[in-house]
């Protein structure tokens, strides 16, 4: 249960970093960031988190901070630079 709830924890940053519904015409890889926020999300919550806690099935506020961590650390490496492409 904790790998469901990191996971729709890093598509919740996610969209409030700015891959949310109205910004999808302007950035193609929207849905790139969705998953890379769940990814991250998932790294982040197991490195936070420790693994032989996560196999206890126990959420904590270590596992919390390490998903919202990861997911904006994906999130920030898949978006676009604009200052890069217009060189």
């Amino acid at each position: 249960m904790n790998y469901f709830i990191w996971a729709l924890l890093g598509i919740v940053i996610a969209l409030f970093v700015g891959a949310g519904l109205r910004r999808r015409a302007y950035r193609p890889n929207a849905n790139a960031a969705l998953f890379a926020g769940a990814f991250g999300a998932l790294i982040g919550g197991v490195i936070g988190d420790g693994v032989p806690h996560t196999l206890s099935g126990d959420i904590t506020v270590g596992s919390v901070i390490g998903a919202i961590i990861g997911a904006l650390v994906f999130c920030w490496a898949v978006r676009d630079r604009t200052s890069d492409s217009e060189s």
